[in-house]
């Protein structure tokens, strides 16, 4: 004698209509967590919060994973919540995560802003390695390391009320 011991289910055997059987298989697809089995190697989280027991809690959206317990190997700081996060996995296990450190930001390669600056003591020096250039539109006063002076514009006046002297190995006008 044969029995049947479970018959798989149907759409119709389950009274449901086309758009209702099409839902029903989005929804488990969408909810059927990525969850790889091992997890080797580094994966970015997100430090979420410090639980009432002190235990670190992590996000890791690649995996799925959300406010998981995670061990640390360096203090934390409530004040770092929010923030991403390296993470490795005890031996290879996604469900048990170690916080490995904080993904630094990227340097801003946006421009320094410029700084106004009023001095009023007898003296100022600038020192640079290479090269010091004083701007202002057209005109350009540039100190080399080297020991060169350019000095440029559209109209240059050297004026003197004493002795005014030119000195140089060889003096050229025009």
């Amino acid at each position: 004698m044969q029995s049947k011991l479970h018959a798989p289910a149907t759409a119709s055997t389950l009274g449901l209509n086309e758009g209702q059987t099409e839902q029903l298989l989005h929804d488990v697809i969408v909810q059927t967590s990525h969850q790889p089995r091992r997890a080797d190697g580094i994966a970015v989280g997100t430090f979420d919060a410090i639980g009432d027991d002190g235990i670190a809690l992590v996000s890791i959206p690649t995996f799925g994973l959300t406010r998981i317990a995670a061990r640390t190997i360096s203090p934390l700081d409530p004040g770092q919540i929010g923030q991403a996060v390296a993470l490795g996995f005890e031996s290879g296990d996604p469900q048990r995560p170690i916080i490995l450190g904080f993904m630094l930001a990227a340097p801003s390669a946006a421009p320094r802003p410029s700084t106004d600056v009023l001095l009023d003591g007898e003296r100022v020096e600038l020192r640079a390695e290479h090269e010091i250039e004083l701007r202002c539109g057209e005109a350009a006063l540039i100190l080399s390391a080297d020991g060169r002076i350019q000095l440029r514009g559209t109209y240059i006046t050297s004026q003197a009320s004493a002795t005014h002297r030119i000195l140089g190995g060889s003096v050229h006008v025009n």
